[in-house]
């Protein structure tokens, strides 16, 4: 099957199916990212939000998720699944490759870009403006890793190394940088903002 960076060959259905399947990842990514009760979540490109709907089980009643997503199909089944469970996932329409699209969302303390870098057009735009307008926020990035199988994911040439990303992070001024392999043939990054001096 070809490969759509917009997801349009899929359909939303089907990439919730997908999100499904790789549910146990999610926990996995709350707990990299270290989320807490009452915290605010980013979650950059949740699609049909299968993974914001578990972060804000994490962050509780107290918490947030903030479901920044592009297109509109995909922010319906997002607020309409909201509705539905009384989960605590705000859609906000936005690209965050787009300059400003990030600012006066409040509060952030952790951002999470799991399986969406390899989506954009241009990643580094992307965390370039996670760093600059939320620059107290923890983030972690997660990608399909091009070195595995490919029994997973997007093709391997459409998937981004692991070293390039962690290129791209440090770049857009992150300097305390952790790493590993996951399940489903990703791999993370967790990216912490620079200390006051």
């Amino acid at each position: 099957m070809e490969f759509h960076k917009d997801l349009s060959m899929l359909g939303w259905e089907e990439v919730r199916r997908r999100q499904l399947h790789r549910l146990p990842l999610a926990q996995r990514w709350i707990d990299l990212a270290g989320l807490r009760e009452g915290e605010v979540v980013l979650d950059i490109g949740p699609g049909p939000g299968v993974f914001a709907a578990r972060y804000a089980e994490a962050v509780g009643r107290g918490g947030k998720v903030i479901a920044l997503e592009k297109s509109r199909e995909a922010i319906a089944l997002l607020r309409a699944e909201a509705s539905r469970t009384g989960s605590r996932v705000v859609a906000v329409e936005g690209d965050a490759e787009t300059a400003g699209a990030l600012a006066g969302l409040g509060r952030i303390d952790a951002v999470l870009l799991t399986d969406v870098l390899h989506h954009t057009d241009a990643p580094e735009r992307v965390l370039r403006n996670v760093r600059a307008e939320l620059p107290h926020a923890r983030v972690l990035v997660s990608e399909f890793d091009p070195e595995a199988a490919g029994a997973f994911g997007p093709p391997l040439a459409k998937r981004l190394p692991q070293a390039d990303v962690e290129a791209m992070l440090r770049e857009s001024g992150y300097a305390d940088i952790a790493g590993g392999t996951l399940e489903y043939e990703h791999y993370y990054l967790l990216a912490e903002p620079p200390q006051p001096q």
